[in-house]
């Protein structure tokens, strides 16, 4: 398979859809960048893979390490024609639980950090599109998440809303500029996310889990055919065209009764 893409950054590229990203860009032939706070996780892809792959470490909770990032992808000596925002983090719990600084820090990586890269991206990638008429490309990894009622995930949920509005937005605004710009909404993925998220997944049956090279493999795809829009796994996109039809009000008594059902889960563990 020949790659449509020269070089790629790829965000939060040390585990899970990201890393499954880098591997699948990589073995159609296309250079990479590569970005997480994990440097060692980085090196050891960085061995694995037979591209040109650099490496650039950086925590995107901080401002300072986003506008490194940003002054790589406006680098014209070694150009990148796909962004890839995959960098995501989140905590469950009520919302008067969580910790304000935590939770300030999810709201910078998860929509700070994408609206300042995806800005630097589209605005070197649109001009070298009037130029000499190569054509970008900008991936940015949301969820499902973002269309739910989801208590206990307030803050998560909230930020990626907010990464699918930008997304669907500047894909119509960048139409012209030669830029493609996809948001692909995974569901509940085998990653390292819940762990770190400190999200409990034990009882989740084996068939609500998408796989994180197959979610790679259809972000790629759709960014490919220019769609606004990618929902992954037939149960995401069922359950996603449904809750497109239904009443607020249903979707909110769904997501008390999530709740309810969690809070007393968390209960009996705590009893038990």
């Amino acid at each position: 398979m020949t790659s449509s893409w020269n070089r790629a950054l790829v965000t939060g590229a040390s585990s899970g859809i990201g890393q499954e990203l880098a591997r699948q860009l990589a073995a159609a032939g296309t250079d990479l960048v590569v970005v997480a706070r994990d440097t060692e996780r980085l090196e050891a892809l960085k061995a694995e893979l037979a591209v040109d792959v650099e490496v650039l470490t950086a925590d995107l909770s901080e401002l300072t390490q986003i506008q490194l990032v940003e002054h790589r992808l406006a680098n014209p000596d070694r150009p990148i024609d796909l962004l890839i925002n995959n960098a995501g983090f989140g905590r469950g719990g009520p919302f008067i639980e969580n910790d304000r600084e935590v939770a300030t820090d999810v709201m910078t990586v998860n929509m700070v950090a994408v609206l300042r890269l995806a800005h630097a991206a589209a605005e070197t990638m649109s001009a070298r599109y009037k130029r000499t008429g190569q054509r970008g490309g900008i991936l940015n990894v949301s969820s499902m998440a973002g269309d739910l009622v989801a208590p206990n995930s307030a803050v998560y949920s909230a930020t990626k809303a907010f990464v699918t509005s930008l997304s669907e937005s500047i894909h119509q605004e960048l139409a012209d500029d030669g830029v493609a710009v996809t948001a692909v909404l995974p569901g509940f993925t085998r990653t390292e996310f819940q762990e770190r998220a400190e999200v409990d997944t034990s009882d989740f049956p084996s068939w609500i889990w998408n796989d994180a090279a197959d979610v790679a493999a259809q972000s790629l795809s759709a960014l490919d055919r220019n769609q606004p829009r990618l929902v992954t796994g037939r149960l995401n996109k069922a359950w996603g065209a449904i809750s497109r039809t239904l009443p607020t009000a249903t979707l909110r008594a769904a997501g008390r009764a999530a709740m309810k059902r969690e809070n007393a889960n968390a209960n009996a563990s705590a009893t038990s």
